[in-house]
């Protein structure tokens, strides 16, 4: 009898300790801030808003000030050229755009993202590739053969730029684990 309660007493420790890292990590490490804006600007497209907040999280850590070595700025890490991709989508002359501001910086970004995923025939995989190192490195690894232009897994172990490999892989297996997170 000692041993059944003792035993039970483990089981109800492990299941506390596993629903608290549940609520952590929901509201720490993969947080949906931003999420319903995400979504607004999703609408209408197949663009899942769980892989945009997984771009974020990997691309900023959800710091709307954060800028890299590049000059990439902002949640989605827009860099200024960026923007020129996508004007014609907007009415804001560049000279006012403020890629800080996390509106601004969500719409632009995830309207490049929607270009890159209609310009690789709706793969993401591909797209998320041109997110990080660029539509001509990108254009250049598919004509020569480096990567196949259907590419359908994530693991892809002859990217040129391990930056780019290893981001494809975080970014995925972010969007995976928010996928798991928020469909429980």
């Amino acid at each position: 009898m000692k041993k059944i309660k003792i035993i039970f007493e483990i089981i109800v420790v492990i299941l506390v300790i596993l629903v608290l890292l549940y609520l952590y990590s929901k509201t720490f490490i993969y947080k949906t801030t931003y999420l319903e804006y995400i979504e607004t600007n999703c609408a209408g497209s197949s663009i899942d808003p769980y892989l945009v907040l997984s771009i974020i999280r990997v691309e900023s850590g959800f710091n709307t000030n954060a800028i890299s070595s590049k000059e990439a700025k902002g949640l989605m890490q827009i860099k200024d050229t960026t923007y020129s991709d996508v004007a014609d989508l907007f009415s804001i002359t560049n000279d006012k755009i403020n890629l800080y501001d996390p509106e601004t910086n969500l719409k632009i970004g995830i309207a490049y993202f929607k270009r890159l995923v209609t310009k690789y025939d709706g793969n993401y995989y591909i797209a998320l590739l041109a997110y990080n190192a660029g539509m001509g490195n990108v254009n250049t690894w598919i004509n020569t053969g480096v990567i196949p232009k259907d590419l359908d897994y994530y693991i892809v172990p002859n990217i040129p730029f391990n930056e780019t490999k290893n981001y494809l892989r975080k970014v995925m297996t972010t969007y995976n684990t928010y996928k798991f997170l928020y469909s429980l």
